[in-house]
């Protein structure tokens, strides 16, 4: 392989012709000589010259390329003006050596197309090493039309313009773009400080900035990619966009690094198209400035990551690192719905403030929103994030569409909600399982009176979710919480219409696990501290005379909220062999619903047996209906029972509290009546939740 400088291409010819071969090279002071072949390796020189202007360079250029007939052209070293190129047709493949620099012609600085530098149709094209400063010249850099485009170890500086304002005729400020391309290799670029001629009007060509754009193409693949820098109103640092009915440009993004500032709008917008992002770093770059102390989010700043448009295809984004610490959203979904975004094993940290700021787009009113972490919108589907790290946020995840999946993510001290699922438009379908959520700062997630909360799914299953304090250790070397004061229920159920599940969801002592509200979402095996069965097994007897509690069992609120659960408490114990009086009272709540007299005389031994069911949740009457039953016999337990009895009827406890089951004893001596074991469990054979 040679090695392209101008001493070893002078090196090639003499050798060449030592070997019968005539060199084409002139005398030094000759003018600079047509392509001349290196034959070790099919190469040909380039005949632009960096003393030429830029309208010959760009003549030379074009001729170089038809000359050269497919073989690789090199272009030695230097700085060399160059003014538009246009090539239809043509295999282009061009080396730049290092420390080759094109800059733009003066005639390039023109709004439209007079300010596009190359443009490629239908070609073939190989680019190995273009460096180009637009020193803010033209609008564009390279354009393929068409063919196919390859692209390695490329620089772009300074496109866009300062001094030309925006109109109609704007084409916006590219790096390189390509339409209909069937074969897109994008291998080592680095770009920065782009500018888009801003006009007041968004969505508009003139105010929009890419280095990377890619249209309606085929297959593309981008690796080692770097952008930071730059200013407009669509300043978006890749746009992926195929509006065909059904779009089938696909490809993949890997080891990408964006470095935004307070104008970046997006580090990458998609729509259409099928898409695998691996290995993407997107931070803060040295430039970027938030709109004021009072948030963290800067002037232009969006969505991080986007899938906008309703328009198929998916993007998966995975192994990758978002600081969208300067963006309302991380990474989001933002239309659907015949798109999806997958993301999986992921860190998404954010700022912990709103986004305060004007509004960007007219007209421009004040704003002050909750910025979030993963958002999906209600009219998108399948969607979902997985076994990532969302750190901080107003909200950390939100999705609101069909058929989500929020599953095994770590949720790192948010500020307002960890999470919020579902709008008011009815929906079927979500998975919230396997989650971890850490508060921290005093005051967080205690704002909205709930940590979490969930409105109008069919179909939920939620399950495996714990809110977990964490903990720090104070000067005596104690164990304390970082935050005590969050909301008082971990994940809450706001709609009627609400089905599905919610099992073995886990908060710390005090808060409510799941609150289901009037839903018809089953409940079991939730906690709110220890996952375990109410279990009484100390002797409680009564105390002389008077009423007194013997085992009182407390069913933790909303556990018999949900029509159709239910509870069995089962409480036994003894009685002592003297002729006292003895009476035994079995209470739910507020209501005594059996009273017995036991019998005097004997060693006895009782049980009562308590079954609950939730019929309608508060503040409809009657709520549940109960059934006691009570049995005594003599301790050998040989004999018929002495005493027993069943009663049935209803009650209406409030089913948003604790409710009581408890028996009491009324006697003459102390520990004449003595409950020994109690036991409360669901019919459903699972363990209810208490603390």
């Amino acid at each position: 392989m040679s090695t392209f400088t101008r001493r070893a291409l002078v090196t090639a010819a003499t050798a060449g012709a030592a070997a019968g071969v005539v060199a084409s090279a002139p005398p030094a002071a000759a003018a600079r000589p047509g392509p001349r072949s290196v034959f070790a390796v099919g190469e040909v020189e380039t005949t632009m010259d960096p003393a030429a202007t830029g309208a010959a360079n760009a003549a030379a250029f074009m001729a170089d390329v038809a000359s050269a007939e497919g073989r690789q052209i090199v272009v030695p070293p230097g700085t060399y003006t160059v003014g538009q190129v246009a090539i239809t047709g043509e295999t282009i493949d061009v080396r730049f050596m290092p420390g080759t620099l094109l800059v733009p012609a003066a005639s390039l600085h023109a709004v439209g197309p007079a300010g596009k530098w190359f443009q490629a149709t239908n070609c073939d094209t190989r680019l190995h090493g273009l460096v180009v400063d637009g020193q803010n010249i033209p609008e564009g850099c390279w354009r393929s039309d068409g063919g196919e485009l390859r692209m390695y170890d490329t620089r772009m500086t300074n496109l866009g313009f300062l001094d030309l304002t925006g109109n109609s005729t704007s084409l916006g400020t590219f790096g390189i773009t390509v339409k209909n391309v069937q074969e897109v290799v994008v291998d080592g670029y680095v770009g920065r400080d782009f500018v888009g001629r801003k006009d007041g009007v968004y969505a508009n060509q003139a105010g929009k900035v890419n280095h990377l754009f890619v249209y309606e193409c085929e297959r593309v693949t981008v690796r080692n990619l770097t952008t930071s820098g730059g200013e407009g109103e669509d300043n978006d640092f890749v746009h992926m966009l195929d509006q065909r009915a059904t779009p089938t440009m696909h490809g993949s993004f890997e080891n990408c690094r964006f470095l935004y500032n307070g104008q970046t709008r997006r580090c990458m917008k998609f729509q259409g198209g099928n898409w695998s992002l691996r290995d993407i770093h997107c931070y803060r770059g040295p430039d970027f400035v938030a709109v004021s102390a009072n948030t963290d989010v800067g002037e232009q700043n969006l969505n991080c990551i986007d899938f906008a448009g309703s328009l198929g295809g998916t993007v998966r984004l995975s192994g990758s690192f978002i600081d969208a610490t300067g963006y309302v959203v991380g990474v989001s979904h933002t239309i659907g719905p015949l798109g999806k975004v997958i993301v999986d094993n992921t860190t998404i940290v954010g700022g912990r403030k709103h986004a305060i700021r004007n509004n960007p787009e007219a007209p421009t009113v004040p704003q002050d929103i909750q910025t979030m972490g993963f958002f999906a919108a209600p009219t998108e589907n399948e969607s979902e994030i997985r076994d990532c790290v969302v750190k901080g946020f107003s909200r950390a995840i939100v999705v609101q569409g069909q058929r989500n999946r929020v599953v095994g993510n770590t949720i790192e001290d948010p500020v307002e909600l960890w999470f919020q699922g579902g709008s008011s438009q009815a929906r079927d379908f979500l998975e919230l399982s396997g989650n971890k959520v850490h508060t921290r700062t005093p005051d967080a997630l205690s704002v909205l009176g709930r940590c979490g909360r969930i409105d109008n799914f069919s179909n939920l299953e939620i399950y495996d979710n714990t809110l977990l304090r964490v903990m720090r250790i104070d000067p005596g070397n104690v164990l304390v919480p970082e935050n005590t004061t969050h909301s008082t229920v971990f994940i809450d159920l706001l709609n009627a219409s609400a089905t599905g599940f919610a099992r073995n969801n886990r908060a710390p002592a005090g808060t409510i696990p799941v609150r289901t509200g009037a839903t018809g979402v089953a409940l079991y095996q939730n906690q709110g501290h220890h996952l375990r069965p109410l279990l009484t097994t100390t002797d409680v007897g009564n105390v002389t005379g008077g009423e007194d509690n013997l085992h009182t069992h407390a069913i933790p609120p909303f556990n018999l909220n949900t029509p159709g659960a239910a509870v069995r408490t089962t409480f036994t114990g003894t009685t002592k062999s003297n002729a006292n009086a003895k009476t035994l009272k079995v209470w739910i709540g507020s209501e005594p619903v059996m009273t017995k007299s036991l019998t005097p005389g004997i060693d006895g031994a009782w049980q009562v047996e308590v079954v609950l069911i939730a019929i309608a949740p508060t503040p409809t009457v009657p709520s549940q209906r109960y059934t006691v039953r009570l049995i005594e016999c003599d301790t050998a337990g040989s004999g018929a029972p002495t005493v027993a009895g069943i009663a049935a009827g209803t009650t209406a406890q409030p089913s948003n509290a604790q409710i009581i089951v408890k028996t009491t004893a009324t006697a003459v001596a102390t520990n004449d009546v003595i409950a020994q074991v109690g036991v409360s469990e669901s019919l459903e054979g699972r363990h209810f939740v208490f603390t």
